[in-house]
């Protein structure tokens, strides 16, 4: 009887020894995988929290642009009725005078004309469709009265103050992406 009470002490001691061994074996496994998913949790809310600054800082930006944008759109529109208010008080000055219609010598004004198709000729995209690249086509010729072209300089003095209205707020923005080491 003896050696039955010793064999099923000794049988019960391994299974006991084999369930603490198994349990052992998954605590470790689950130990393993609460700090894998820790550490999975950390990065995950670090990537979390890059995200929510990026975000943060694009939404900033975009606010900020606008605003500049705006602020020149402002600008511009004022501009642009100043130059409509001017160009009409020239109207009524060159109406009264006597020597609006005679022409600017042919020189100057297809010299001014050439300048201006240049321009807006740069000004055009480069893919155009079916433009005619050489321009090898006729001109009319065209004249043009010291009237006409004292009517010119205020849009295009006007055109030349917008242009540097849009141009300062590209220079302040870019101020502020280099201050703010925006992407």
């Amino acid at each position: 009887m003896k050696t039955n009470k010793i064999t099923i002490a000794a049988i019960l001691l391994v299974v006991v020894v084999t369930i603490i061994a198994v349990l052992c074996v998954l605590l470790v496994r689950s130990n393993a995988a609460l700090a894998t998913s820790e550490s999975d949790n950390r990065v995950l809310r670090s990537d979390n929290s890059l995200q929510a600054t990026v975000i943060t800082t694009q939404a900033f930006n975009f606010n900020r642009f606008n605003q500049i944008a705006e602020n020149a759109n402002r600008l511009n529109s004022l501009i642009d009725a100043g130059t409509e208010k001017t160009v009409i008080e020239y109207r009524e000055i060159l109406r009264r005078d006597k020597t609006c219609d005679l022409p600017v010598p042919a020189d100057v004004s297809s010299g001014l004309l050439n300048y201006a198709n240049r321009l807006r000729t740069s000004a055009m995209r480069a893919d155009s469709g079916n433009a005619n690249a050489t321009d090898d086509s006729a001109s009319a010729a065209s004249s043009i009265t010291y009237c006409q072209a004292v009517l010119w300089i205020e849009p295009l003095l006007s055109v030349i103050e917008k242009g540097n209205n849009n141009f300062s707020g590209i220079r302040k923005i870019e101020g502020e992406r280099k201050t703010n080491s925006i992407p």
